[in-house]
């Protein structure tokens, strides 16, 4: 997953690098806010106990989600046509839900961790078709979340998640507004970490390792159009239920 990472960061630094000087001098840069929510369920692949020891099927036997939310600024650099580079940095939280299936209480866990943030870099490529009246989009990001939560003053728990996401939409123009539909695929890697201090050196961490338990998206959303103003709102579902939308102002 790492591996992947670094690939898709060099990526994007490479493309912006070897970007002509004199496209690059005719971009224009936006900046705006922008909000987002999901609920997505999750797969245990690994875990272990304090003590070292393996607690993969005790906790696979679990079903588990992640609810989390942000809010945060996205400044990006449009080119003059087609492609366009974004980054954004905010705050975060996330609350990790388990659910033991097994037993006949069905017993569920939350633990809400609230004091975190976020980055994402991405970059998209779209435009019109012939007719004007169509447009299609493709595009790949990076998001990296991490967040934590001290129980106490001896127990702390950390929540790190990191997704990769490629996407594809085709959308119809009514006016200034363009209503579209699309498929996301998306691979994410999740570490829940709990340290306990009154244990003895090197055996206070344990970790439940986790990944997405449904890797494809069905996205339906609407965006506007402008000179200087722009905007969108956006729904995720099947893999996830996600919520997202942002306003943009282009200088």
């Amino acid at each position: 997953m790492r591996h992947r990472i670094l690939l898709a960061l060099v990526v994007l630094g490479v493309a912006t690098i070897c970007l002509p000087a004199d496209a690059l001098s005719k971009g224009r840069v936006s900046a705006g806010p922008v909000l987002w929510k999901h609920d997505t369920d999750l797969k245990v692949e690994r875990a272990s106990n304090f003590d070292g020891s393996d607690d993969t099927s005790d906790q696979q036997e679990k079903s588990w989600d992640v609810l989390g939310s942000g809010a945060g600024m996205r400044i990006g650099y449009e080119l003059p046509r087609m492609l366009s580079f974004y980054g954004e940095l905010g705050v975060t939280q996330a609350t990790v839900r388990d659910k033991d299936i097994v037993d006949p209480n069905q017993d569920i866990g939350s633990l809400g961790l609230n004091d975190g943030v976020y980055y994402t870099l991405g970059a998209r490529l779209g435009d019109d078709f012939s007719n004007g009246k169509l447009f299609w989009a493709v595009g790949g990001a990076v998001n990296v979340v991490s967040t934590d939560l001290d129980e106490d003053i001896n127990t702390n728990w950390d929540y790190e998640e990191t997704n990769v996401s490629v996407d594809g939409r085709i959308g119809t123009w009514a006016n200034r507004i363009g209503f579209y539909g699309g498929l996301r695929v998306a691979d994410s890697s999740a570490d829940l970490r709990e340290t306990d201090r009154t244990n003895p050196i090197g055996q206070q961490t344990r970790s439940i390792e986790m990944g997405r338990g449904e890797s494809l998206d069905i996205l339906i959303g609407a965006r506007t159009r402008g000179s200087d103003v722009s905007g969108f709102t956006e729904l995720g579902l099947a893999g996830t239920f996600s919520a997202s939308a942002g306003l943009s102002v282009a200088f």
